[in-house]
């Protein structure tokens, strides 16, 4: 906790699966005020954007790997 900034906000990604998909859904909600969901961080962080990929079975990797991207675009370095 002593390296991250004070004001900082989360952004969650989750990617999953279900049988009953045949093509990918995706969400991706902003939320207005950030809030807390618990334990869904490793650190106590209010959340403020949450990205949902689910896809069918099968494309795990693909899946992965775009919740990967969009992490990597969420992140904004401070130099």
């Amino acid at each position: 906790m002593k390296k991250i900034p004070d004001g900082a906000e989360a952004a969650n990604i989750l990617v999953g699966e279900l049988d009953c998909l045949k093509y990918q859904i995706t969400a991706l909600v902003r939320l207005t005020e950030a809030r807390s969901f618990g334990d869904l961080t490793e650190v106590p962080l209010p959340t403020r954007f949450i990205f949902l990929l689910l896809g069918p079975p099968g494309c795990q990797n693909k899946n992965v790997e775009m919740g990967r991207a969009m992490s990597t675009m969420m992140v904004d370095e401070v130099l």
